[in-house]
């Protein structure tokens, strides 16, 4: 049973994921700019439910820097005037990542590599326009994106290959000297998951840290999924929390959150949604909102954002192929899950 009653997410008697977590974490979504029009269900169910938000495509730097001297602010624009006037926080999403990523910054006029100096000054011109122009308005970013391999080690990216880790280094200092007062974060994915992409995290960040880089914290997206290993996700979150020795207030964000009815290899005939599963996944996002809350209680986590407003327009409906899923608490029609009414009971356990 996929849900258990009629009650929507932008319902005005609905509950509310954000004010059920107020005083442990905000509770956010990735949303478009085309979720911004303010007569719509989308924007009803955003300003209910969240109150943190990051741009899921249009900040990265294809679409917001096509060409080299040209920039494309409007949707973006768009999404900090939101901010502004809802009082929301924003989380920008990304400045440089391997995907999504014109190849103007990589190559001279005759099509080959440029040097190490030319990509940094070109990475540096693109940080500090971007950051510059929303400096006071998105609160947070995502500087670098999914650097690491998932076997560990450092991704061998274009960017990687031209300039080392230099790059990524450079990436926080120009974020930095744009905006002192933003929070700056390092994003990857199976981060919970893989035992040696985890300790590559933390060993490059505690290297970073002993060189007075100004990164502020690890980004977790948990992608997770039916056979995650929770014991395993704990563990190695906790070589994390570990950094705060050096950091004090270093901090962990959860970025991306979603909970695939599928297996890697799975098909749409692998997955029968019925009792058993309903309760299989309730009992995973409590268990993992159970460890957010300790976190928070620990004083190292203050953010959680699903990747997506509601299972109807979650990118896992076309990844790693096309099928139906159900990754998020909030449902197709925007129906609340059992699992949304077990995630936020845990607030009444844990306040009373």
């Amino acid at each position: 049973m996929l849900y258990n009653n009629s009650m929507t997410a932008d319902a005005a008697d609905a509950p509310s994921l954000c004010e059920a977590f107020a005083g442990r974490f905000r509770v956010g979504a990735a949303i478009n700019s085309w979720n911004l029009d303010e007569a719509s269900r989308e924007y009803a169910a955003i300003r209910k439910q969240f109150n943190v938000f990051t741009l899921e495509n249009e900040s990265k730097p294809e679409p917001i820097h096509p060409e080299e001297g040209r920039y494309v602010f409007g949707r973006v624009d768009r999404f900090a005037e939101f901010g502004e006037k809802t009082g929301v926080r924003l989380r920008g999403h990304t400045l440089v990542w391997h995907s999504q990523c014109p190849d103007w910054f990589f190559t001279d006029g005759n099509g080959n590599s440029v040097t190490q100096d030319v990509l940094l000054r070109r990475m540096k011109e693109h940080i500090t326009t971007i950051v510059s122009r929303y400096r006071g308005k998105i609160g947070t970013w995502d500087v670098v994106n999914e650097v690491l391999r998932d076997e560990g080690g450092m991704r061998e990216s274009k960017w990687y290959k031209i300039a080392g880790t230099d790059y990524i280094k450079e990436a926080f200092r120009c974020a930095h000297e744009a905006d002192p007062d933003a929070r700056l974060i390092i994003n990857d994915y199976n981060l919970e998951s893989s035992d040696a992409k985890a300790d590559t995290m933390a060993a490059f960040v505690r290297e970073m840290l002993e060189e007075d880089v100004p990164v502020h914290g690890i980004g977790l997206q948990m992608h997770l999924g039916p056979d995650t290993n929770l014991e395993k996700l704990k563990n190695n979150v906790r070589k994390f929390t570990a950094l705060r020795e050096i950091a004090p207030d270093f901090c962990l964000e959860v970025t991306e959150l979603d909970l695939s009815c599928y297996r890697w290899n799975d098909t749409a005939e692998d997955v029968d949604w019925t009792d058993e599963r309903t309760a299989q996944f309730s009992a995973q996002y409590t268990e993992l909102f159970r460890f957010l809350l300790e976190l928070s209680d620990e004083g190292v986590l203050d953010t959680v954002v699903f990747w997506g407003l509601h299972d109807g327009i979650s990118w896992l409906n076309g990844f790693p192929r096309r099928h139906r899923n159900y990754p998020l608490l909030i449902g197709r029609d925007y129906l609340l899950k059992p699992a949304f009414y077990e995630v936020i009971a845990l607030t009444d356990t844990n306040n009373g």
